[in-house]
């Protein structure tokens, strides 16, 4: 029996009432704590193992729901425990999938979820989005591989390498131990270090250290196999490469097995750098040394994709092969350069496929160092066995070229196959007919990109032909402007017909490929080509007429032709300029210039027959000009330009 409070009763009900919506308010809020809190818990932990957001809060949902207490009990519940990782941070609290996620329509705000419905934020809060872990840079890698123990190991193998060398080639030029004795300690030095690296490469914590030894150990064997093919003569030189082979792919091998490509990359570079001063100098063997590297990183190259070690490996025999001496016999120096193009080559043939790992870039640079070597040895040789080492060379690469492969290895073998053709050609011909080979060669290729419509192409066969015409404006292009003291070589025209026909198949290739247009936007590009043309259409004329008089008179002759011919062109021009301005311009600039020629050149220079000739020709073509030009411009505004009568009738004429 419950005292009396001196209230009223319907009071002390609204009191009680109160208190227990209060009661039931607090374990409701308590309740939402939890559950957000064991939301929070459950999926960063289904996040870490790699189980969708969605079917972490599905699991989560679940036991909170059936840990849910009645709404209706009486006695006050107790709050669930809160998880360990609960933090007071509202982003790490508060944060929630990406999926969207709705409130249940069944309890309203505070009532139980429906069965299924995923427990979620509220659709009016946002939420900031997961942000991922940034990529760190290149500086960054670096400084975090370098920073450290790896520095103090680095280091270390660098001492022991110095100190390697010194024992190989100071103990050579003392007179210290015997050669036997030399290379055996050297062996031993490597094999101990080798032994110990993979030792402590068996504990997790001593790795760093175990990769350096290793590296070091390799290095070591492979720099006392040197000495001794090279330095003391110990082993023949095929046995010593043999020898080299085996451990530089031991050590390769020893690190593709470890997945580092750091090992590799260290063994090759150590190797790379000190082998100059156990090989006897720079030479055929020390190329051959160092493509015995390139070798033996064949395989986890292509295996791996590592393409930084792809692209180390192949720097050495390019550096050694461009400032090595090449001294008779020559057969094994041809032999290095040749090896070192193929192993160049095969492992990009390997990889220039979709869906490998290296980069573009490495595959790129092996190409382009490949062919150095021999590129090198073609120039320190005679002329025709130059020429067939780089055309050799030449012939590789640009098979490599063939479309199918990634676009930068293309491009790459296109390029240094067309340098290697630029120097068979340079190594085998010389003077004019080395300018008239360089023309011919261009007119090949850019027939071949107009036909293939290849804009590559077209720079290359443009590159040949703007060699060999600026080297035939040097030399034995004829001057169409002075009678020469001397009859004029056949050669002559023929650099002439070939000027021709570059600038003429060059505009054709530049406009089947959409490099230019008739249009003003790419005159920058269209002129020059056709200026080319012109000159070279009016040296042709020109040398053709002194070949059959070789006196004043062929001069003469060959002028009044010239003026003719440049009218008749400018009529062309004007016919085709109809609906295109820029062709429209050019012939009336070309008029302009026929005209000019006859009053400052031919007015001058001409006499006799051939001033008449040439005036009444250019008069005349003039005259049929002007009609023809009058008709068409006439049709081409006439009643039947708008409904296509006029169109057609330009098309019949």
């Amino acid at each position: 029996m419950s005292e009396p409070t001196g209230r009223p009763p319907a009071l002390d009900e609204r009191l009680l009432s109160v208190a227990v919506e209060l009661t039931r308010l607090g374990r409701r809020v308590d309740e939402l704590g939890g559950t957000v809190n064991a939301l929070v818990t459950e999926l960063r932990g289904h996040a870490a193992d790699g189980i969708p957001d969605g079917a972490a809060v599905g699991a989560a949902a679940g036991p909170a729901e059936a840990s849910r207490p009645s709404a209706d009990a009486s006695e006050p519940s107790v709050p669930p425990r809160v998880s360990r990782h609960y933090t007071t941070d509202p982003v790490a609290t508060l944060w929630t999938p990406r999926s969207s996620v709705s409130s249940s329509p069944a309890g309203g705000p505070w009532g139980p979820p429906s069965p299924g419905v995923a427990l979620g934020p509220h659709p009016g809060f946002q939420y900031a989005a997961p942000i991922g872990p940034r990529r760190p840079s290149l500086v960054e890698r670096l400084r975090s591989r370098l920073s450290g123990p790896a520095l103090l190991a680095v280091t270390g193998a660098a001492v022991t390498l110095l100190g390697v060398v010194l024992l190989l080639v100071l103990a050579a030029s003392r007179g210290w131990f015997s050669p036997p004795g030399r290379v055996a300690a050297g062996a031993l030095l490597g094999v101990v270090l080798v032994g110990l690296g993979m030792r402590l490469h068996r504990r997790p914590e001593a790795r760093t250290g175990a990769l350096a030894l290793v590296g070091t150990g390799v290095t070591a064997l492979y720099l006392t196999v040197a000495a001794a093919t090279a330095l003391y003569g110990l082993l023949p030189a095929v046995a010593g490469l043999l020898a080299a082979l085996v451990v530089a792919a031991g050590g390769v091998a020893l690190a593709d097995r470890w997945r580092s490509q750091a090992l590799a990359v260290g063994s090759v570079v150590g190797a790379a750098l000190l082998a100059p001063f156990v090989a006897d100098g720079p030479g055929p063997l020390l190329v051959a040394l160092v493509v015995v590297l390139q070798a033996a990183a064949v395989p986890p190259v292509v295996r791996r994709g590592w393409g930084v070690l792809a692209a180390t490996a192949a720097s050495a025999p390019a550096l050694y092969g461009l400032v090595g001496p090449y001294a008779e016999p020559l057969v094994p120096a041809i032999a290095a350069a040749v090896a070192a193009l193929v192993v160049g080559l095969v492992p990009t043939l390997l990889l220039d496929r979709p869906g490998t790992r290296p980069a573009p870039l490495a595959l790129a640079w092996v190409v382009a160092a490949a062919p150095l070597p021999l590129l090198a040895l073609a120039t320190r040789t005679g002329p025709w066995p130059g020429a067939g080492l780089a055309l050799l060379a030449a012939v590789a690469l640009l098979a490599l070229a063939i479309p199918g492969g990634r676009a930068a290895v293309r491009l790459t073998a296109l390029v240094a196959g067309s340098v290697a053709l630029l120097v068979a050609t340079v190594v085998a011909f010389d003077g004019g007919t080395l300018d008239a080979v360089l023309l011919g060669e261009g007119v090949v290729v850019l027939v071949a990109a107009a036909v293939l419509r290849s804009r590559p192409g077209l720079l290359v066969g443009g590159g040949f032909a703007l060699i060999g015409y600026l080297g035939a404006l040097a030399g034995a292009l004829p001057d169409p402007t002075s009678v020469p003291a001397l009859p004029v070589p056949f050669r002559g025209l023929v650099l002439a017909v070939l000027v021709l026909a570059a600038g003429v198949v060059a505009l054709v290739a530049a406009g089947r490929t959409g490099l230019i247009r008739a249009d003003a936007r790419t005159a920058v590009l269209w002129v020059p080509l056709a200026l080319v043309a012109l000159h070279g259409a009016t040296t042709t004329v020109v040398t053709a007429a002194l070949l059959v008089a070789p006196d004043r008179t062929g001069f003469l002759a060959g002028h009044a032709l010239v003026t003719v011919s440049w009218t008749v062109a400018a009529l062309v021009l004007l016919a085709r300029g109809i609906t295109r301005p820029a062709l429209r311009a050019a012939g009336a600039v070309l008029v302009a210039a026929a005209v000019g020629k006859l009053v400052l050149f031919d007015l001058l220079a001409l006499d006799g027959l051939a001033r008449v000739a040439a005036f009444l020709g250019a008069g005349l073509v003039l005259l049929a000009a002007g009609h023809r030009y009058a008709r068409l411009v006439a049709r081409g505004t006439g009643d039947g330009a708008g409904d296509g009568t006029g169109d057609q009738e330009r098309r019949e004429e």
